[in-house]
């Protein structure tokens, strides 16, 4: 199988697969289970009352001189005048065209209070959403764009790139494929994409006259637009044929049904800051005005609360963390925030959640500054940090951590934490607040909040280890660490040190990983900790073994049990019994693990928790077995912890165990089999670690051809 990954809806059957051999009289019968296919479908609602722009919907289908689409289109303009909605309304219209489906991501190139987005974060973003092994993701940036473009080509996939700072942060998010199409949308003319890429532009201008009364007309209704068409034309005038504008004046005639349109221009005109210059370096109007009297009809509630939306970090915010944000009950915020949605000064997505126009957010927190204390603002933050510490410290319970469960202070008043009662619940918050969390984050850097910079990036740990999150895990590990290093709490210094070393084995940065692991030991020795101890002399173990140093492997390991026989910590018990084994394995030392790996297993059993150690385990005892000349009991394990790794979404130990599966499947003479599951290791191997994947094409090409009667 090459790099290049086929599209159409091949998906499922490339990554689905989980490979189960069963012994029948005269051979083995191979049966593969295929995963759902995962048909990305990330386009925004289109805006309702979408008016005019037939000339750039058609435009947004150009032709080269050789008769061929072009495959990046490039929207610009100034703010407001509706960039994203001309992109999302092609997208829609279109969206059949791209059976594999489509993508969409906000760069934040214009973001009034966070930093543009990361390329790289991007990237991982799409590959997550093809439903890809998170594993082992590439450290190098440039590795990490010849992965998404590899698992591109083939595919049929639209591409909204919306909200672009420059040409530098599209370029790597560009699929090499020419069967995909792009749309970009920025406040700025990206010339490199036309000179480097051929990419068509176009320059998005006001609505003509006609256009923006119709878009009135649209939403409030011919009855009272056509009755005062001067008052219209004034209102058009007043707003500058601006799309954002103009929706505002639309939301504001349909809240109110006795305004008439000459009275709301009256009131329009009669504003002195009816007209700002934005200054942000381009041709620019300012809505301040149609803002301010948007805002100025609110309820005092409604009001309220837009000026404390200013202060999430976004990209989007659930009812919850609103209600944390006001310091009220959920039902209290409904209200106000149903009011916000109205009058189109925040937007709710299908899952319910709000987001806010980067221009409208500037908006609301001069607002925020102007009217609130910063006493109320201090303390909405903290109400806000709240919410994510406590509710991510009830989620990380429900997927088995294998640290000590995180204890803090009750939330202060007017905090309301989600309800989480199962591990489907916690996982699906996780996912759903990714990209928020890492947001806070770095908010409570900003915010000083030290103590909930610690908290957070420890509740967050296992989360994103799990799922081969591994940047975003050593950039919030970062954080911890400096903020512990300010506050000068030892115990929250101590496990900085150990979850960014985690962090960074994954990463393979082993050295620096080396590093806090003696930093993490020389701490908690200070605390004579010896939960502490014991799992971070296991990771030195774990270290040991992957620098093949079999003396630190074997004794920073067997000190990790003695520590966790010591304490009672029976999880780290089993995951020590084991990682003595694995440490024998790596040494081809078969004999000597197995009892290690046994006792291992039977205390994984008894605990029922920690499913990854658990299915690590059963890897381990079918390489022993293996080992030791029984390839039939060894099929047996790995069969189990294939098992596991599927239902846990664990890729990489379940690809390295169809690795040790084909191997006994070989040494039984199962030629068929062995093949099988080689070529799935492969599947899941080559977008996890690109040189086992290529010891495993070795593998294939060196496998004995099948012969008839192992068919």
């Amino acid at each position: 199988m090459g790099d290049a990954l086929p599209g159409n809806g091949a998906v499922g059957r490339i990554f689905g697969a989980v490979v189960q051999a069963h012994s029948i009289a005269g051979g083995v019968q191979v049966h593969q289970a295929p995963a759902p296919v995962v048909v990305p479908r990330q386009l925004p609602l289109a805006r309702t009352g979408f008016v005019g722009r037939a000339r750039h919907l058609a435009a947004l289908e150009p032709v080269s001189a050789d008769g061929r689409v072009v495959g990046v289109c490039v929207i610009d303009g100034m703010a407001g005048v509706g960039k994203s909605s001309l992109a999302v309304q092609w997208a829609h219209r279109n969206a059949e065209r791209f059976p594999d489906g489509q993508f969409y991501v906000d760069l934040r190139g214009f973001d009034a209070v966070g930093a543009p987005m990361e390329p790289g974060e991007a990237i991982r973003g799409f590959v997550d959403a093809l439903g890809m092994p998170g594993g082992a993701w590439p450290v190098r940036f440039d590795q990490q764009v010849a992965l998404y473009r590899s698992v591109m080509a083939g595919r049929r996939m639209l591409i909204v790139l919306d909200n672009a700072r420059d040409s530098r942060q599209v370029e790597p998010l560009l699929p090499g494929s020419p069967t995909c199409r792009v749309v970009v949308t920025s406040r700025y003319r990206l010339n490199n994409l036309v000179a480097r890429y051929g990419a068509h532009t176009m320059t998005l201008d006001v609505l003509t006259e006609d256009e923006s009364r119709e878009l009135l007309t649209a939403t409030a209704g011919h009855e009272r637009i056509d009755a005062e068409p001067e008052a219209v034309n004034e209102l058009v005038r007043q707003c500058d044929r601006l799309p954002l504008a103009l929706s505002l004046v639309t939301a504001r005639l349909v809240a109110e049904p006795h305004l008439s349109p000459g009275a709301l221009a009256a009131e329009l005109h009669n504003r002195r800051d009816r007209l700002d210059a934005l200054n942000s370096g381009e041709p620019g109007l300012a809505v301040k005005a149609v803002f301010s009297w948007s805002y100025d009809a609110l309820s005092a509630s409604a009001a309220a609360l837009f000026r404390l939306a200013s202060l999430h970090p976004g990209p989007d915010l659930s009812l919850i963390a609103t209600a944390s944000l006001a310091g009220v009950d959920i039902d209290q915020v409904r209200g106000p925030a149903r009011e916000l949605t109205r009058a189109h000064l925040v937007e709710q997505d299908e899952r319910g959640r709000y987001r806010m126009h980067d221009l409208l957010r500037i908006y609301a927190r001069e607002r925020c500054d102007a009217q609130e204390a910063a006493r109320v603002r201090t303390a909405a933050l903290s109400r806000l940090f709240d919410h994510y510490l406590h509710t991510a410290a009830a989620a990380d319970i429900h997927i088995d951590p294998p640290w000590k469960p995180l204890v803090d202070t009750p939330p202060r008043t007017g905090v309301t934490v989600q309800d989480i009662d199962t591990q489907q619940q916690a996982l699906t918050w996780f996912t759903e607040e990714h990209a928020v969390l890492i947001a806070v984050v770095a908010q409570t850097v900003a915010a000083g909040a030290d103590r909930h910079t610690c908290r957070l990036a420890r509740a967050m740990a296992t989360y994103l280890d799990r799922r081969g999150h591994w940047h975003d895990f050593a950039d919030t590990a970062h954080r911890a660490l400096d903020a512990a290093q300010r506050w000068g709490d030892p115990p929250s210094l101590a496990m900085a040190h150990r979850l960014l070393a985690r962090a960074l084995i994954r990463l393979k940065r082993l050295a620096p990983a080396g590093e806090h692991l003696t930093h993490a030991l020389r701490l908690f020795d200070q605390l004579d900790d010896d939960y502490g101890r014991a799992h971070t002399r296991y990771a030195l173990g774990y270290l040991g073994v992957v620098t093949r140093n079999r003396g630190q492997a074997l004794s920073n390991t067997h000190l990790a049990l003695a520590l966790a026989n010591r304490g009672g910590y029976h999880n780290w018990q089993a995951k020590a019994l084991n990682n003595i084994g694995w440490c024998h394995l790596e040494f081809d030392e078969h004999r000597e693990a197995l009892p290690y790996c046994q006792e291992a297993l039977r205390l994984f059993e008894a605990l029922g928790t920690d499913p990854d150690g658990h299915a690590h385990v059963l890897e381990c005892l079918g390489r022993a077995h293996a080992g030791v000349g029984r390839p039939q009991q060894a099929l047996e394990h790995y069969h189990r912890a294939l098992t596991m790794c599927e239902q846990q979404g664990n890729h990489f130990t379940q690809a390295t165990t169809l690795r040790h599966m084909a191997a006994a499947h070989q040494a039984l003479g199962q030629n068929t089999a062995a093949r099988a599951a080689l070529q799935h290791a492969l599947t899941t191997l080559q977008h996890l670690n690109p040189q086992d994947a290529a010891a495993v094409r070795e593998q294939l090409v060196t496998l004995p051809p099948v012969r008839p009667a192992d068919r």
